[in-house]
C-alpha cells in the first residue's frame, strides 16, 4: 500500500468522526443520511480488507444521482437551507468512499469541522455547545490517527493518545479563542439568514380561532426569558403583549382584512401603522427587564405595555403597542426594555383605529348581536354594559378548560355563548369583543402570554408556550384602552397562579408530554438550575453584541481609543504566545519511558516485592536466572518474558503484539 495512503485503521477514524459530526442533523434533516454515511464507510473499510474493489467511476455518479434524487423526493425546497446542508452532508459521506490518499482523509476532516460550525444555524443551546466541542476532539483525533500511528500501542492504547492530543491541542487554543471573543469587532452580517423552510413557526400565530391557544398550552417549550433589573411585577400583573388582532372574518380573528407575510407587515408598520409617541400619556412607576426570546420563526416579541423604551436589537413598534423583530426570528434574541404599565393609550383615537376596532362581519351569530343591543339599551352607560357582560360571564355556567367543545364552521360566537358555555381564554377573548363592538364599543384581541415560572437558582422568569393567553383592550373615552381580561372573572386562578392551578381538577395540564420532567416533582430543582445554565448560556455567550462588548471594554480600559484597544490585545496575544511557548519547552524536557522499558520495571517490581531484587548494572539475563532459581514455578515465564523484553530493545523492526505478549505474561506471573 502506498505510503500516503489512508490505512485501515485511520478509515475507522474517518468513520467515528462522520457519524459523531453527522449525528445531530438528524433532528433536521432526513434521517436516511446517517445510513449513507454508514453505508460508504463500510464499503470503503471493506474495500481496504481485500473484500471489494474500489467503485468505477460510473458506480459513484450513480451514488451521487441516487442521493440527490433521495433529497429531492425527501421534500425539501430548492434553493433553501437545509437542501444546501443536504447536499453537503451527502458530499461529505460520499467523499468517505474515495479517501484513498491522506489527501482524501483532509478534506472529509476539514468538511466536518465546517459542518460542525453549520450546525450552530440550528441550534445554539448550551448542550449544543458541548456536543460541537465533542465533534472537535472527534475530528481532531481522527485527523491525527490518519496522519500516524504509534506501533507500540495497542488499539485502545491509540485511541486514547490521539484523543488525548487532540483534547490538549484545543484547550491550548482556548485562550486565544477567549480573546478573539470577546475583543474582535461585532459586525452586523454582510446577507441575512434565510428561514428554514423545514421549521415549524412555534409560539404564538398571527391568527386566533377557537382552540389554537389551548392546543398551544399542552407544549412546555421555552418562549422567553425574563430578568428584571427591579422589583418584580405581581404574577397577575404579567401581560406579555405579542399581537393585537383587528379583524374577524366569523370563524378567525386575525391582525387586519388581508394577509400579510412578514415583510409585508413591516412595510405596513413603518409606512403606515407606525407608534406615534404623543399618544402615551406616560404614568406610574417604570418596569425595567431584559429579555432573551427563543427562536420560533416569528417577528414577535413579548413585552409589558407600554414598552417605551427598547435597545439591543432592531425592532419596529405599530400603532397598536406590540413590538415586532425586523426578521424572523432563527436564533435567539436578546432585547433590553422599559415599560410602564399604568400609562394612558390613545385617549383620543384615530377614526381609522376606530374602525378596526368596531369591524364586524356583516352577518351571522344573530343571537349575540341581539344579546348586545338588547343589554345596551338597559343600561344608563359604556362601563355598566361591561360591567353586565363580565357579570354574566361569572354568574352563568361558563367553564374554563382545556378541552373546549368543537364550534362548528359558523356561528362560532353564538353556539359558544348559548350552547357550548366551556372553553379556554380564546373563546372568552373573542366572545367579550364581539359583544363589544356588536353594541358600538371599540374593543380588540390581544395575545401573547401572562404570567410565567420564577426561577429561584438563577433570579428571572421563565415563559413558556403555556403561558399563553388571550384577553382584550376596550376603548373608553377619558380613559384611552383598557385591559380586560374576562378569562380571569372566569378563572381567577388561572392568571394568579398559572394554567397548572387553574386546570388541576381536569388533570389536562401538559396531558400529552408524558416524558415531560415537570411530571417528576423531585426533579424540580435539578431542571431549575439547568435552565439556569442555559439563560446563562443565552444571555452571556449568545448575546455577547456590540453594546455588551462596550460595556465590557469601557469597564476593563476606561476610556476607549483604539490604540488602547490594540495595545491590550497585542499584550494578551504576547503572553499566550509565552505561555504556548513555556508549555511546549517544558513538554520537549520530559523524558518518556519506552513502553517495553516501563514493563519491564513493573516486572523488576513484581518480584522485589517477593525478595528478588535486581542488581545495579545487572543484565536482564542475569536477573532472569536468579529468578527463575527463586521461584522454579515460574521459571518459564520470566525466561519467556526476559526474551520477549529484549527482542524489543534489540530487535530492528519494532513488533506492537510483543507489546501485548510482555503484558500477558506479566499478569501471569503469580506467586
Amino acid at each position: 500500500m502506498p505510503k500516503q495512503s489512508v490505512t485501515y485503521v485511520g478509515m475507522l477514524w474517518l468513520l467515528a468522526a462522520s457519524v459523531v459530526v453527522m449525528l445531530p442533523f438528524a433532528l433536521h434533516l432526513p434521517l436516511w443520511l446517517i445510513p449513507v454515511v454508514l453505508f460508504t464507510a463500510g464499503w470503503r473499510l471493506w474495500v481496504l480488507a481485500g473484500g471489494a474493489s474500489q467503485p468505477q467511476t460510473w458506480v459513484k455518479a450513480v451514488l451521487a444521482a441516487t442521493g440527490i434524487g433521495g433529497l429531492w423526493l425527501s421534500g425539501l425546497q430548492f434553493p433553501s437551507l437545509e437542501a444546501m446542508s443536504a447536499l453537503l452532508l451527502l458530499g461529505f459521506a460520499f467523499k468517505s468512499l474515495e479517501a484513498i490518499q491522506r489527501r482524501d482523509a483532509l478534506v472529509v476532516i476539514f468538511s466536518g469541522y465546517f459542518l460542525v460550525a453549520l450546525h450552530f444555524l440550528y441550534a445554539q443551546t448550551l448542550l449544543a455547545g458541548g456536543y460541537g466541542v465533542f465533534s472537535l476532539v472527534v475530528l481532531t483525533g481522527a485527523l491525527i490517527g490518519t496522519q500516524q500511528s504509534v506501533a507500540e500501542f495497542s488499539t485502545w492504547q491509540q485511541v486514547r493518545f490521539n484523543l488525548r492530543l487532540a483534547g490538549t491541542m484545543l484547550l491550548l487554543c482556548l485562550p486565544l479563542m477567549l480573546v478573539l471573543f470577546v475583543f474582535a469587532p461585532r459586525l452586523a452580517p454582510l446577507w441575512s439568514l434565510p428561514t428554514l423552510s423545514n421549521q415549524a413557526k412555534t409560539g404564538v400565530s398571527d391568527q386566533m380561532t377557537p382552540g389554537d391557544i389551548a392546543q398551544l398550552s399542552q407544549s412546555s417549550e421555552l418562549a422567553f426569558r425574563v430578568t428584571f433589573k427591579g422589583e418584580r411585577p405581581e404574577q397577575k400583573q404579567l401581560y406579555w403583549r405579542g399581537l393585537v388582532l383587528n379583524h374577524f372574518d366569523g370563524q378567525a380573528w386575525k391582525q387586519f382584512a388581508q394577509t400579510y407575510d412578514p415583510l409585508q407587515i413591516n412595510d405596513v408598520v413603518r409606512k403606515e401603522f407606525a407608534l406615534r409617541s404623543d399618544q402615551v400619556q406616560q404614568q406610574g412607576a417604570a418596569v425595567a427587564y431584559d429579555v432573551v426570546y427563543e427562536k420560533t420563526g416569528q417577528p414577535w416579541l413579548f413585552t409589558l405595555t407600554p414598552a417605551l423604551t427598547l435597545g439591543g436589537a432592531d425592532v419596529l413598534q405599530a400603532a397598536d403597542y406590540r413590538v415586532m423583530a425586523t426578521q424572523p426570528l432563527q436564533a435567539p434574541l436578546l432585547l433590553s426594555a422599559v415599560s410602564y404599565p399604568q400609562s394612558a393609550r390613545d385617549l383620543s383615537l384615530a377614526p381609522w383605529l376606530r374602525d378596526l376596532a368596531l369591524q364586524l362581519p356583516d352577518s351571522g351569530d344573530t343571537r349575540s348581536r341581539e344579546l348586545a343591543q338588547r343589554w345596551r339599551a338597559t343600561v344608563a352607560n359604556e362601563q355598566a354594559y361591561i360591567d353586565k357582560v363580565l357579570a354574566h360571564f361569572r354568574e352563568q355556567q361558563f367553564h374554563y378548560t382545556l378541552r373546549p367543545p368543537l364550534l362548528g364552521e359558523k356561528d362560532t360566537i353564538d353556539a359558544f355563548l348559548f350552547d357550548a358555555q366551556r372553553g379556554f381564554c380564546a373563546h372568552y377573548a373573542g366572545s367579550f369583543v364581539f359583544l363589544m363592538r356588536a353594541a358600538g364599543i371599540p374593543a380588540r384581541v390581544v395575545v401573547g402570554y401572562q404570567g410565567g415560572e420564577w426561577n429561584t437558582k438563577g433570579n428571572y422568569l421563565s415563559v413558556h408556550q403555556y403561558d399563553a393567553h388571550a384577553w382584550t383592550e376596550v376603548w373608553q373615552a377619558g380613559k384611552g384602552w383598557v385591559q380586560i381580561d374576562p378569562t380571569a372573572v372566569i378563572s381567577p386562578e388561572r392568571v394568579e397562579q398559572g394554567l397548572a392551578a387553574a386546570v388541576q381538577a381536569e388533570g389536562s395540564f401538559l396531558e400529552n408530554e408524558h416524558f415531560s420532567l415537570r411530571n417528576v416533582t423531585w426533579l424540580n430543582g435539578v431542571r431549575g438550575q439547568w435552565d439556569a445554565l442555559q439563560y446563562g448560556w443565552q444571555r452571556w455567550v449568545l448575546g455577547y453584541d456590540g453594546a455588551t462588548q462596550l460595556a465590557l471594554l469601557q469597564q476593563l480600559l476606561g476610556e476607549i481609543s483604539w490604540w488602547r484597544v490594540g495595545a491590550f490585545v497585542g499584550f494578551l496575544m504576547l503572553a499566550i504566545t509565552l505561555g504556548w511557548g513555556l508549555l511546549l519547552g517544558l513538554a520537549r524536557r520530559k523524558v518518556h519511558e519506552a513502553r517495553e522499558h516501563q514493563l519491564y520495571r513493573r516486572f523488576c517490581s513484581t518480584l522485589a516485592k517477593r525478595g528478588v531484587v535486581r542488581a545495579t548494572g545487572q543484565t536482564p539475563g542475569d536477573f532472569a536466572l536468579q529468578a527463575a532459581n527463586a521461584f522454579p514455578a515460574q521459571a518459564a515465564v520470566i525466561a519467556e518474558f526476559t526474551r520477549v523484553y529484549e527482542a524489543l530493545c534489540y530487535a530492528p523492526q519494532v513488533n506492537a503484539g510483543a507489546y501485548r505478549q510482555l503484558q500477558r505474561l506479566l499478569r501471569q506471573l503469580r506467586f
